[in-house]
């Protein structure tokens, strides 16, 4: 049985890629791999969705990527844009697969990533777990999730100064923001993070030099923990 709450995916999986495939959420999803100290030879991306965050994470980093996800939908979407976008990646797959029973060695990649992924998991021990098995000695888990403490009024007065810059381009502006409002709303229904939370939940399952960062005027969070 899956980890995660399936319902959100089956009902996301029409829009999702229409709210995530803008620069504005591409720049994002780039920012993970800043708290990468070495660069990565193989990237696990989880919950990857129609594959947003592996396409992006391919092009900047050069490594091999997995991107993996329980909704077949969704994978069914991201193997159709491969082909028909992103060719070129020859070094990134996508699989169906369970987060919480990982079909991958021990200690057999470098860099795992999640963007608004571990917010969705229910067994989220279970899946950290898996997570902390995969990955190699010194290895990286990268996430962003939704900030418990953050508020779309606190944000929106933060990126006042930003306003004339973003609506220059105003749909994919529009996209974003609505994107955000979704998130948080998904976020208050499953449980958002907080960085007492990440340190809890990474510590126990065995990750070491954890450490949490805000981002998007506070509604979002990097959770970043070692192997």
């Amino acid at each position: 049985m899956d980890s995660t709450n399936t319902w959100v995916f089956k009902f996301a999986a029409s829009g999702y890629d229409l709210m995530t495939a803008q620069d504005l959420w591409r720049r994002q999803i780039a920012r993970l791999l800043d708290h990468v100290p070495t660069p990565p030879q193989r990237i696990l991306d989880l919950g990857c969705g129609p594959g947003v965050s592996s396409f992006e994470l391919a092009e900047r980093s050069g490594a091999e990527v997995l991107g993996l996800d329980f909704s077949e939908r969704m994978i069914q979407r991201a193997q159709q844009r491969h082909v028909k976008e992103f060719a070129h990646l020859e070094r990134l797959s996508f699989a169906h697969g369970d987060a919480a029973d990982l079909d991958l060695p021990d200690q057999s990649v470098d860099l795992v990533t999640g963007h608004s992924f571990l917010y969705l998991v229910h067994d989220r021990p279970a899946v950290l777990g898996e997570i902390r098995r995969v990955l190699c000695p010194g290895g990286s888990l990268v996430l962003m999730e939704p900030h418990a403490h953050g508020t779309l009024p606190s944000a929106a007065w933060q990126a006042r100064g930003q306003l004339g810059q973003l609506w220059q381009t105003p749909w994919d502006t529009s996209r974003f923001c609505t994107s955000m409002a979704l998130w948080r709303i998904f976020g208050s229904a499953n449980g958002m993070l907080s960085d007492r939370s990440v340190a809890q939940l990474f510590g126990q399952a065995g990750f070491a030099n954890i450490h949490t960062q805000p981002t998007l005027q506070g509604l979002g969070l990097h959770c970043i923990g070692r192997a």
